[in-house]
C-alpha cells in the first residue's frame, strides 16, 4: 500500500504537481483497497490521498490569494471519501451476508444446533488449538433414549418437535463457550473447550437431569416412564493421534451408557487403563500385558466389532465380579480373560470376521479355532497361565455341546462359565449382520431358557439378577 501511494505521489508530481490532471489516480488505490480490506482502510487511504494533494496545492500554489487548484480539488476530496464510504458500505453488507449464509449453512434447520458438517470442521480446529496450548478438551456424545419408539408411537412430526424441545433444553443449560451440534438423527454432540473429565461429567449429568425434568407430550409412554438421555464423555488424554479417536472414545462411552440400561453418563476409559487401576501393584504382569495390548489394537484395525465387543464384555465382567463377590485374585483373572478372550481372532481371516451373512462351514471351523489360538499366545507369557485356561474354555457349554473340547459341567473352569454367560449376552444384544439383535429382556429370557444346558444354572440366575438390578 505504501509503495502504491509513493508511486502515485511521484506520478502526480512529475505530471505537474498541484496543476496535474492525474490526481484522480488515487481513486484506483482507494477502490481496490476498500474492496479488499473494507471501509476503514478505504477512508484512511482517502484521507492520506487528500492530505497529499492539499500539501501539493499549498506548496506549489505560488502564494496567490485565491488558490484555484485547491478549490477544484475540494470536489475531488469529496469524491475520494464518498467512493471509500459507498464501496466500503457495500463490502460490509456483502461480508455480513456471506457470514449470514455461512452461519445458516452450518446450522441444522430442525433443532437450531450446529450440523454434522460443521461439527467435523470445528472440532478439528479446536483439537489442534487444545494440543498447541495444552488445554483440556472434552466431548459429550448424547443419545435420546427410546426415541425410535416415540417416533413410531406419535409420528415423525411429533418426533421433530421433541428434537426441537430437547435441543432448546440443551442450549438453556450449556455455557456460552460450549458448542452444541446435532450429530445425526437423535444424537447430539457438545464440544467443551478448556474442560477436564470431572467438569465434563458434572455438565453431562446436569444436562441429563434437565432433560428428565422437562415435560414432553406423551413422554409417559416411553420405556423409562419419561424422556431420558444417555451420555458418553470423552476427554483428551494426550495419547490420541487425532480427533477421530477422540470422537470414537465418546461413542464407545455412549454405547456403554446405552447398554447399561440408558439414562446414565459413562466416561470413556480404555480397558487397559481399567486393568491398571485394578492391578496397579502387579507391575510385572502389566508390563507383560503390553505386547498383548498391541495385538488387541491390530484386531481393532481389522474388525472394530470385536474390539468394542471386548470392551463391553470387560465392563459387564467388572459388574459381575462384584455381584458374584469374587475374590480379588478371581476378579483379576476374570477381567484379564474378558480383555483377552478374543485374542486368537488375529489369526482369523478378515473376510470371516466381517462377513455380512451366515458363515460357511469352513469359515465356522476357522472361527472355532480362536479359543485355542488365544490360549497358545497367553501360555507363552509368564503370569497368564490361569487366564489362558479361562480363555480356552469360554465357548464350552454346560451340557458338553461347546468347543473346542466339549467339556461339561464342573469340568469347565468356574470363571470360564461366568465369561460364557457374559460373552453370549453381549453377542445377543449387539448387531451382527447374520443374526437379529435381541433386546436386554429377550437376551435374558434366552439365558434363562438355556440355564442348565448352555449355561451353569446358578451363574445364569445370578447374572440375570445382576442385569435386572442395573
Amino acid at each position: 500500500m505504501a509503495i502504491f501511494v509513493i508511486v502515485f505521489i511521484f506520478a502526480i508530481y512529475v505530471s505537474g504537481a498541484n496543476e496535474s490532471y492525474n490526481k484522480f489516480i488515487f481513486l484506483f488505490i482507494i477502490i481496490s483497497y476498500t474492496i479488499e480490506y473494507g471501509m476503514t482502510t478505504g477512508l484512511a487511504i482517502a484521507s492520506i490521498s487528500s492530505g497529499v494533494i492539499i500539501l501539493m496545492d499549498f506548496a506549489f500554489g505560488g502564494g496567490h490569494k485565491v488558490n484555484r487548484f485547491f478549490e477544484e480539488d475540494i470536489a475531488l476530496f469529496v469524491m475520494f471519501f464518498l467512493t471509500a464510504w459507498t464501496i466500503g458500505f457495500y463490502v460490509r453488507l456483502e461480508k455480513s451476508h456471506i457470514e449470514y449464509l455461512i452461519e445458516h449453512a452450518n446450522i441444522d434447520g430442525l433443532t437450531g444446533a450446529y450440523n454434522h458438517r460443521y461439527f467435523h470442521e470445528i472440532i478439528g480446529k479446536i483439537w489442534e488449538e487444545s494440543m498447541e496450548k495444552k488445554e483440556a478438551l472434552s466431548l459429550l456424545m448424547i443419545d435420546i433414549d427410546y426415541f425410535k419408539k416415540y417416533n413410531d408411537t406419535f409420528g415423525h412430526k411429533r418426533g421433530d418437535e421433541l428434537l426441537r424441545q430437547v435441543s432448546a433444553v440443551f442450549k438453556k443449560n450449556l455455557r456460552k463457550t460450549d458448542i452444541l451440534c446435532r450429530y445425526g438423527g437423535d444424537e447430539f454432540c457438545v464440544i467443551l473447550t478448556d474442560t477436564d473429565k470431572e467438569q465434563a461429567t458434572v455438565i453431562a449429568n446436569h444436562l441429563r437431569q434437565a432433560v428428565s425434568r422437562h415435560q414432553y407430550k406423551g413422554d409417559k409412554n416411553l420405556s423409562n416412564e419419561g424422556l431420558t438421555i444417555s451420555v458418553g464423555v470423552s476427554t483428551f488424554n494426550g495419547e490420541l493421534e487425532d480427533y477421530n479417536g477422540f470422537i470414537e472414545n465418546a461413542d464407545i462411552a455412549l454405547y456403554r451408557a446405552k447398554f447399561l440400561r440408558r439414562n446414565r453418563v459413562e466416561v470413556y476409559s480404555s480397558v487397559f487403563n481399567d486393568i491398571e487401576e485394578i492391578d496397579n501393584m502387579n507391575a510385572d504382569l502389566l508390563e507383560n500385558l503390553k505386547p498383548l495390548k498391541t495385538l488387541i489394537t491390530v484386531i481393532n484395525s481389522r474388525d472394530s466389532y470385536t474390539f468394542k465387543h471386548v470392551d463391553r464384555v470387560f465392563k459387564y465382567c467388572l459388574l459381575v465380579a462384584d455381584a458374584f463377590e469374587l475374590s480379588l485374585e478371581d476378579k483379576r483373572m476374570l477381567l484379564y480373560a474378558a480383555y483377552l478372550h478374543d485374542l486368537g481372532k488375529i489369526n482369523v481371516a478378515k473376510e470371516t470376521l466381517i462377513e455380512n451373512k451366515k458363515l460357511t462351514q469352513q469359515q465356522w471351523e476357522e472361527l472355532k479355532q480362536h479359543p485355542k489360538d488365544s490360549e497358545d499366545m497367553l501360555r507363552q507369557i509368564q503370569g497368564f497361565e490361569d487366564v489362558a485356561t479361562i480363555v480356552l474354555q469360554h465357548h464350552e457349554k454346560y451340557d458338553g455341546t461347546g468347543y473346542p473340547y466339549g467339556l461339561r459341567g464342573e469340568d469347565i473352569n468356574y470363571l470360564a462359565r461366568i465369561l460364557t454367560v457374559v460373552d453370549s449376552f453381549d453377542a445377543m444384544t449387539n448387531l451382527r449382520p447374520y443374526q437379529k439383535t435381541k433386546t436386554f429382556e429377550e437376551a435374558l429370557k434366552e439365558i434363562k431358557r438355556c440355564r442348565g444346558t448352555h449355561f451353569d444354572a446358578d451363574i445364569a440366575d445370578k447374572f440375570i439378577e445382576t442385569i435386572n438390578s442395573l
